[in-house]
């Protein structure tokens, strides 16, 4: 086995524990265990190799155990785990998978067709949390009724067996996942099913060419709930139009009337089908972004907008200000909703402030910054938009609404605003954050300007 010796470490312990198919189940008695205890008990499937060279541990996992409600589970310590084909490791109970050294989640050997997780099903009131785990084609999936907190996390590569590497497959408290990379997910990302209105914060995140497979599926993809998307990185693949024409940046859907309140602010999203899309009833902010470049979809028909609206129930309320719209098929398109807003800083509701930036949205030789493709009226005041002079006669180019189409409803758009008193987010969004990744190096965005410095991953 290539320089490592099994040890035989399995024990018969004098307790009685329930055998499940492939695995054992804890009592549920208030024990604790980790994989070290589990690699000591008759029945778990937890295999212990040791490496000569250097005296570590390896954790194999070749069956579907549980930690049982009323059990804890502690990680080791800088643990690596090696799941074969097919093996979830389920927590009922409570569970710390913080390491302060990397621990490694990955595929035993040569294991190509994974479908390895760890399944989260704790109770309402636990919060489950992962720091300083790097995962290589496992996932982590989600049907707890409490919390899971991820930070400083690695997902590379993971093996499209569940719809994201993160995947809520029913909804719980509140869970947050900060300072965590993503790369090359054979689907999405961060995701929840379309009946898991899962309220979470997403921050500081880095997600690049995930949802490799092609489909149309954005790489976070997730329901409407109380969500905030701050300061995150989501680029596409500049480099390799049709390796990603499928596939958006955020997509947020509604198809079960959930209640929402959706920030999205301080994000870099670029080189991906399209910028932001909501589906459904949504109530959503929309600030401090950049959208560049969201231009691989082959057909204008079918997608490429920096920013889209679609609701045809005409429940939506969108307010979208200060964002740099630039270089997408479309700026941003309307299609339902029920009131939309780009700027109308004197309303006594819900004041927008606008001061959105455009600059070279279009497609097929015609600019579109904003296309109201709805029947609503469409406030969109104090903005600068992408002709050479702001006056009323050259905006009117890059905007279709009622003037082009009796159908459609007015774009509110003057006064436009003037360069003075606009300040963009910076490019470097990402400037100064770390991700432990434990000398492992991968390739990461050139706009992100990541290095790999001592074995840790620096966007700069």
């Amino acid at each position: 086995m290539n320089n490592k010796t099994l040890i035989s470490l399995i024990l018969i312990i004098s307790m009685s524990l329930t055998a499940g198919a492939g695995g054992i189940k804890t009592l549920g008695d208030g024990s604790s265990y980790n994989f070290e205890r589990l690699s000591q008990m008759e029945g778990s499937g937890v295999q212990k190799l040791i490496d000569e060279g250097n005296g570590k541990a390896t954790y194999i996992l070749s069956a579907n155990d549980t930690i049982a409600v009323g059990d804890k589970f502690q990680l080791d310590e800088g643990a690596l785990v090696r799941f074969e084909a097919g093996v979830t490791f389920v927590v009922e109970g409570e569970a710390n998978f913080s390491s302060t050294a990397t621990a490694y989640f990955e595929s035993a050997f040569d294991c190509e067709t994974l479908n390895a997780n760890i399944r989260i099903a704790g109770q309402a009131g636990t919060t489950v949390q992962f720091a300083n785990c790097m995962f290589n084609m496992v996932g982590v999936e989600s049907v707890s009724a409490g919390a899971l907190a991820f930070s400083d996390c690695c997902f590379l590569g993971h093996d499209g067996s569940n719809a994201a590497a993160i995947y809520f497959i029913t909804a719980g408290e509140k869970s947050i996942i900060q300072n965590c990379y993503f790369e090359e997910c054979r689907k999405a990302a961060i995701g929840s099913s379309a009946n898991a209105s899962q309220a979470m914060t997403i921050s500081e995140c880095t997600l690049v060419k995930n949802s490799r497979d092609n489909r149309n599926i954005p790489q976070i993809n997730i329901t409407a709930a109380e969500i905030e998307i701050q300061n995150c990185q989501i680029e596409g693949d500049p480099e390799n139009h049709d390796a990603n024409n499928m596939v958006g940046g955020i997509g947020i859907s509604n198809f079960m009337s959930y209640s929402s309140n959706i920030l999205i602010s301080g994000c870099f999203i670029s080189e991906n089908r399209y910028g932001i899309g909501t589906v459904g009833p949504v109530r959503i902010t929309i600030e401090g972004n950049q959208l560049l470049n969201n231009d691989h979809e082959a057909n204008p028909m079918n997608g490429g907008s920096g920013i889209s609206i679609y609701d045809p129930y005409k429940q939506t309320l969108a307010l979208i200000s200060r964002n740099r719209i630039e270089g997408n098929l479309w700026g941003v398109t309307v299609i339902g909703g029920k009131d939309v807003r780009l700027g109308k800083p004197q309303a006594s509701d819900y004041p927008c402030e606008g001061m959105n930036v455009f600059r070279n949205n279009g497609n097929n030789g015609q600019l579109y910054d904003l296309y109201n493709n709805s029947a609503n009226t469409v406030y969109a005041q104090n903005n600068i938009w992408g002709v050479d002079e702001q006056t009323q006669e050259l905006i009117e180019t890059v905007i279709f609404h009622k003037a082009d189409d009796a159908k459609l409803g007015e774009v509110v758009y003057w006064p436009a605003a003037t360069t003075t008193g606009i300040s963009l987010p910076s490019v470097d969004c990402q400037q100064g954050r770390e991700v432990n990744l434990g000398g492992i190096a991968t390739e990461g965005s050139k706009r992100s300007g990541i290095v790999i410095t001592q074995g840790r991953k620096i966007l700069r």
